[in-house]
């Protein structure tokens, strides 16, 4: 039997009366089984709102025509939505069985907390969303893209995870802890994304993007530029090729990794802003200069230019994988030509200030090659102190290291402008007691937790 609809000259209400009388006429007559329309998600019901009735078949004779791509009202998958997919609404007239809606996954999984940022949730049976949340917070606006993907803009919220639900005819999907709100207040966003030309290593890039954190910003209080460190893994300590011998307290080479993504000093703290906050300049080397590093200060002077900010110290794991940023050899030269690094003094000239052409004096801070995550200085100029202890590493891997829990001294990284080659590299590492200031060659680059 063949049924032909041709209602074009038809009004709205006369062609869906007429096509819905058809149908179930062509219903007694088609060898269309119910099971077609019979699943757990439902088809029929086209406005997800959990029952098949004549406002499914009004959006089913509204798509009337030809579906080159996939149609929702096309329930039959012949590409073309008409009378026989109005049959199979028709047949599943009544209250639908939707399916309890589930989350998967959510990204980016932070964003600060002014709100704004555009989540991806994917899941299952998302079809006629009613609400999204994040963090009992209805979002800003959410789309549904389809049954297995939702989009939402996220609402102001707390520091710290929050819940995100999606709400369905069928119930409502939680996932608790889905996103982070972090802190933004504290800073301006100078780019959100990596640069290129800055980080070359597209790994890295995706790595820093995945986090959700802006990659470049500075802070408001004191005008400090930071980049976003992401987390990773690395080998960190000396290896036997590495501008020579390696010093016992550079032993042994073991596996760390870093699990949580923070900022660091995209350069050296400088004496303008060191004078800015403390009120008082400290430095030996011109201190008329105001881009040129502060040194001669003592662990515990910088633990008060930190209360002041908010900054911290870096953990000497943190310092050093930032300082590799990705190389595994002495130096952290990271053109195209060397992804490696490289253990060549040869290098060095390109990346600090040491004693091979600092004239014994330090320099403004940026004046020299970056490294691959665009940080400036790591290598000369000024000693930098972390917040550890100092002790002998410990064997095995570890992951988050903090360092000794005690210890009469603290570590210092990077070599300074009277440095030899060995201090230089991304392994050297040295002591001084917490209130030492008497060194004219200690500096400090901040760090930060999202």
């Amino acid at each position: 039997m063949k049924i032909f609809f041709n209602f074009q000259f038809l009004s709205a209400t006369t062609r869906l009366n007429n096509i819905l009388r058809l149908a179930t006429l062509a219903a007694a007559f088609l060898a269309l089984p119910t099971h077609a329309i019979a699943q757990s998600s439902c088809p029929a019901d086209l406005n997800g709102d959990g029952v098949v009735n004549i406002l499914d078949a009004n959006i089913a004779t509204t798509a009337f025509g030809s579906c080159p791509t996939s149609c929702p009202a096309d329930l039959n998958g012949d590409r073309v939505v008409n009378g026989f997919d109005v049959v199979l609404i028709v047949q599943a007239y009544g209250n639908c069985p939707v399916a309890v809606p589930t989350i998967n996954d959510v990204s980016p999984a932070t964003g600060p907390t002014s709100g704004g940022t555009t989540i991806v949730i994917l899941g299952t049976n998302f079809t006629g969303t009613s609400r999204v949340q994040v963090g009992g917070i209805d979002a800003t606006r959410f789309e549904v893209l389809g049954d297995r993907t939702v989009t939402a803009v996220t609402p102001a919220g707390a520091v710290g995870l929050a819940t995100v639900t999606v709400t369905t005819a069928g119930g409502t999907a939680t996932r608790a802890g889905a996103f982070r709100y972090f802190d933004s207040s504290w800073y301006t966003v100078l780019e959100q994304d990596p640069s290129v030309a800055v980080v070359p290593n597209a790994t890295v890039r995706a790595n820093i993007i995945a986090t959700g954190f802006p990659w470049r910003v500075r802070d408001i209080g004191t005008g400090i530029e930071l980049l976003l460190v992401p987390p990773g893994t690395f080998t960190m300590g000396c290896n036997a090729f590495d501008l020579g011998r390696c010093d016992p307290n550079e032993s042994p080479r073991h596996q760390v990794t870093l699990t949580r993504a923070f900022y660091l000093g995209r350069y050296e703290v400088t004496q303008a802003q060191w004078q800015a906050r403390m009120g008082y300049n400290p430095s030996y080397f011109s201190r008329n200069n105001p881009n040129r590093p502060v040194e001669t200060v003592s662990w515990n002077d910088v633990a008060g230019f930190n209360t002041a900010t908010g900054f911290r110290l870096p953990t000497e794991a943190e310092w050093e994988y930032s300082c590799r940023a990705g190389t595994t050899r002495a130096i952290h030269y990271t053109s195209r030509q060397h992804p490696n690094g490289s253990n060549s003094t040869v290098y060095l000239y390109n990346i600090a200030w040491f004693n091979g052409n600092a004239g014994a004096r330090t320099h403004n801070v940026g004046g020299k090659d970056p490294n691959g995550f665009g940080f400036y200085d790591m290598s000369g100029n000024v000693w930098e102190w972390c917040n550890d202890w100092f002790g002998n590493y410990a064997a095995g891997n570890a992951t988050d290291p903090a360092g000794p829990s005690t210890g009469t001294s603290r570590v210092l990284r990077g070599g300074y402008c009277y440095s030899n080659s060995i201090n230089c590299r991304s392994s050297g590492r040295v002591s001084r007691a917490p209130g030492d200031r008497g060194d004219d060659f200690v500096g400090v680059r901040v760090a930060r937790t999202p």
